[in-house]
């Protein structure tokens, strides 16, 4: 299995929480990056892609046309023939149903929306710029144009969301009928409005708001496949379940990650920098890393634990003293020759997969 990831570093507007790299659209600008990409993906000419995620950012910035460029050079320079799953990232203010027929039409069978809470305060809060209502109707929108495979992020421990708002979020959310909800609590990072106003998480609310998620969404058929995602009827996400079993992926654009031939590498986080070294010819590649077999295992508790199948008890030989303590805590649980952490502990999860490294 290979994934390619592509990134897209354009927004309307950062919101106050986000660390992630991207800057304001501005059009020519994203024409030159999506040349930039076209260069960078000769790197990987004719590799057969079994999954393809572009995320951002926000991809639904980008115009019909731009789209267009861009799903086609993905046709152009990958061997898409047997792909399994084919995601974007929308966001509701930037989402037309122009956008959504195009990305329809293109075989794209998954989006991802970016809702975070259905109470408007939350989202003004959040500094994002949709409501609800716009939320609703692109959402309803993509449902009428054929996407059946629709995920939304929500995001607990926001200022002045209490528990009650987060039990009414979860309803109206799982009322949506929706295939896919990834749940991220409120995390503050450096460079980023919340950080610089010293906003903190309640972390107590936050675990009485995750456990409620686990209740609520398990009594309505959704399946707890990994920490942060629950799934119905097997529509889990096939290109992010790659990165938790370990395997392969290509990551194109500014600040993307790739493990490839063994290496691990990220790419130059400038988006300026990023476009003018692709077009002289220099080098991208900020980090890069030789994956060894010690590294390659470390990575695979780190990573695996985090989905519901767990990970092979081999992995776990020179830690058996700290897994023995866990496991009597109840904090973890040896199932068919499979370490996997019990739903008391997956809100601590951080913690103990250290403590096994």
């Amino acid at each position: 299995m290979l994934g390619l990831y592509i990134h897209i570093p354009f927004c309307k507007r950062k919101c106050f929480y986000c660390d992630f790299v991207s800057i304001e659209y501005l059009e020519e600008l994203a024409d030159n990056y999506l040349k930039a990409l076209q260069i960078e993906s000769l790197k990987y000419k004719n590799e057969k892609i079994d999954t393809i995620y572009i995320g951002g950012g926000t991809p639904s910035v980008l115009s019909v046309v731009q789209l267009e460029k861009l799903i086609s050079l993905i046709k152009l320079n990958f061997d898409i023939s047997n792909i399994q799953e084919y995601t974007i990232e929308l966001n509701p203010e930037s989402t037309t149903k122009e956008k959504l027929e195009f990305l329809y039409n293109s075989n794209i069978s998954r989006i991802s929306f970016g809702l975070q809470s259905i109470f408007n305060d939350n989202l003004n809060i959040l500094g994002r710029l949709h409501n609800y209502e716009k939320f609703k109707s692109v959402y309803y929108c993509a449902k009428e144009v054929g996407f059946n495979n629709i995920n939304i992020d929500l995001m607990y421990g926001i200022p002045n969301q209490n528990l009650q708002k987060w039990a009414d979020t979860l309803k109206e959310v799982i009322n949506l009928d929706s295939q896919h909800i990834s749940l991220y609590p409120l995390t503050i990072e450096k460079n980023t409005l919340f950080y610089e106003k010293n906003i903190e998480p309640d972390t107590d609310l936050q675990a009485k708001m995750y456990n409620l998620a686990c209740t609520t969404l398990k009594k309505n058929n959704f399946q707890h496949y990994e920490i942060s995602n629950w799934a119905k009827e097997n529509k889990y996400s096939r290109h992010n379940k790659l990165y938790w079993q370990n395997q392969k992926y290509i990551g194109l654009g500014t600040s993307a990650a790739s493990y490839y031939n063994r290496y691990r590498y990220k790419n130059n986080t400038n988006v300026i920098q990023y476009i003018e070294n692709l077009f002289n010819k220099k080098n991208i590649v900020t980090e890069k890393e030789y994956i060894t077999d010690e590294l390659y295992k470390e990575e695979k508790i780190m990573l695996g634990l985090r989905l519901n199948e767990g990970v092979d008890l081999k992995y776990f030989k020179d830690k058996k003293d700290v897994l023995d303590k866990y496991i009597m805590d109840k904090m973890l649980v040896v199932i068919n020759n499979k370490v996997k952490f019990t739903e008391q502990a997956l809100f601590i999860s951080n913690t103990i997969i250290s403590d096994l490294l």
